[in-house]
């Protein structure tokens, strides 16, 4: 099956243009709605989604609302797992309890963006005079605070409320929206590497996925929040991001890297493939009558194929959470639920795939010498949340950069780095990852801060 939409990802910016110093500068702001093309389409009208996002962190929430109800099941594994009443679907009860299924960043925080929606459920049966209704709302959490990101804003009741306000039929944004925000994928091969600034530049990002296929009546949809300790893989077996600010890097095969590890030094002595599972947090949809044994079974089988896709899998650091869920609304006894699950199967591939987002485009490092005199006025300190400041210099004739502390996956603590003067006024910070950081002005040309990568995944310091 393949999904229908455009996989690439794109994030609208607004450009406002400051002339400053001789220099030209850009200032982007990313945007509340998605790129048309990172919008995955389908017909699925019992199904209503929508994403918040917190600019401070960045993170985020998406909703999956069922007016409707739907019978839900659920398979967890791993050793890390955060789940909002995902007990209440294991118990075989044949009935529609559930009317919302949440999935959010901020670890066990963002578990509180899950209450925020059953409240926003119950403001709603309210109005309709169903003051007695118990809304019921699975919950899934991913974990993207860190190294990765410096805010510690999460995901909350306020944003968990505003998701499910925004919440419509039919479309879903893919890549760096919603749960997705600031998901990343594959450290578990990195994370052993001594030299800590070529280990996290090749820790790339991941987003939310979906796909979506229609058989005869029936209706299969899958979704996906992933943030793997595992590597995204192609169907070649290939790896499909290895470098966190590279879209076009050739990438090796998931077998290779495996061997690189030295891992298979040993398994190789027992004729031992090695390791091939994953971990996200998925949502199956189908509107298939099923019974619960049936939804179940398609739960453990769909979550256990996605491990073809995303490798290793279920370690103690992985919360893999899958809900499945039916809206009952036809019957379709052509379509047998092992078809069903297979075709659930190879939809949930495609949207492992589909969760990768587009890297924003580089700048192009400048092919001229800047002065002394354009380069003074960036000089200062500049604080980022959580105590890590970095000290913006001069040497000679170049602009350097030394942070207090190490700086998750961007500084280490007191080594210098140079900023080279790129297009759109932007700096590159000389790193095997190539991070980007953008001064901020105020309409007078006045510096009042920096950020660092802006777009999807910015961070923004304040100066002193």
């Amino acid at each position: 099956m393949k999904a229908t939409g455009n996989t690439k990802h794109t994030r609208l910016t607004i450009i406002v243009i400051f002339a400053f110093l001789g220099i030209t500068f850009a200032k982007a702001q990313t945007t509340a709605e998605p790129s048309t093309e990172s919008i995955l389409t389908f017909d699925f009208k019992g199904m209503h989604i929508g994403t918040a996002e917190n600019e401070q962190g960045p993170t985020g929430t998406t909703v999956f609302y069922f007016p409707d109800g739907v019978m839900g099941a659920a398979d967890i594994r791993g050793g890390a797992t955060g789940t909002v009443n995902a007990h209440v679907v294991t118990r075989s009860y044949e009935s529609k309890m559930i009317d919302a299924v949440v999935f959010s960043g901020g670890s066990w925080y963002g578990l509180s963006a899950a209450t925020g929606v059953a409240n926003a459920i119950k403001d709603e049966n309210a109005k309709q005079g169903n003051v007695n209704k118990i809304a019921g709302v699975l919950g899934g959490i991913i974990y993207d605070v860190g190294g990765r990101r410096l805010s510690r804003a999460t995901p909350d009741d306020h944003l968990g409320r505003e998701a499910f306000l925004s919440a419509k039929p039919n479309s879903f944004p893919l890549g760096a929206y919603g749960a997705g925000r600031f998901a990343m994928q594959g450290s578990y091969f990195f994370s052993g590497a001594k030299d800590r600034e070529n280990q996290f530049a090749s820790w790339p990002h991941s987003g939310q996925g979906a796909a979506f296929a229609q058989i005869g009546e029936t209706k299969i949809a899958v979704f996906t929040v992933v943030n793997a300790l595992g590597a995204i893989v192609d169907r070649n077996g290939q790896l499909v991001r290895c470098s966190r600010n590279k879209s076009d890097t050739n990438c090796i095969s998931i077998s290779q890297l495996i061997n690189d590890t030295g891992l298979m030094k040993d398994l190789t002595k027992s004729n031992n493939n090695g390791p091939t599972n994953n971990t996200t947090l998925t949502l199956v949809v189908t509107n298939k009558k099923m019974p619960y044994w049936a939804l179940q079974r398609m739960a453990v089988q769909v979550h256990t194929s996605m491990g073809r896709a995303i490798q290793p899998f279920s370690t103690q650091y992985d919360g893999d959470v899958l809900y499945a869920v039916t809206t009952a609304e036809v019957e379709d006894p052509d379509l047998s639920p092992m078809a069903l699950t297979v075709a659930a199967s190879e939809l949930a591939w495609d949207a492992v795939l589909n969760s990768v987002p587009n890297v924003p485009e580089p700048p192009k490092p400048l092919k001229t010498s800047t002065s002394r005199q354009v380069l003074e006025p960036f000089v200062g300190i500049y604080e980022f949340y959580g105590g890590f400041s970095l000290d913006v210099f001069l040497d000679s004739n170049q602009l350097k950069a030394k942070c207090n502390k190490n700086a998750g996956i961007y500084f280490n603590k007191d080594q210098i780095y140079r900023l080279i003067p790129a297009s759109d006024g932007q700096f590159i910070i000389e790193t095997p990852a190539k991070d980007v950081i953008r001064f901020e002005l105020t309409p007078k040309k006045t510096v009042t801060g920096l950020t660092v990568n802006p777009g999807p995944w910015h961070l923004e310091a304040v100066r002193k």
